[in-house]
């Protein structure tokens, strides 16, 4: 599944078309969920570590985090690191896309 077959209300295709283009090269896949609240990319390593970038959606309002970003406690995009449970052992929110593809790099960078 797609973020656009699992969001079809999503209100903001450009930019996350920009994320996958750009991380495509490093291996992170579209996993979007219907059950999720918002379009979800990940890389998956051998060892059963992921990096999963979430894209939420531009207008706050359609976000399931509504008061949380209207008072920016929550950024629109966030960059974590899973371990093999799926726990979150790291993560990192942004607003601004080019930061965010500009950290995903330089985590990418790092590991190759």
């Amino acid at each position: 599944m797609t973020f656009a077959q699992a969001f079809p209300d999503f209100d903001d295709t450009t930019t996350i078309e920009q994320i996958l283009d750009t991380v495509k090269e490093y291996g992170f896949k579209d996993i979007s969920w219907h059950n999720d609240t918002m379009p979800c990319i990940s890389k998956q390593f051998e060892n059963g570590f992921s990096l999963v970038i979430w894209v939420d959606y531009k207008d706050p309002d359609k976000s399931q985090f509504v008061d949380q970003r209207k008072n920016e406690s929550v950024r629109r995009f966030m960059f974590g690191e899973t371990d093999q449970d799926g726990e979150y052992i790291e993560e990192w929110q942004y607003d601004n896309v080019e930061a965010l593809l500009t950290h995903v790099n330089s985590v990418m960078t790092y590991l190759t």
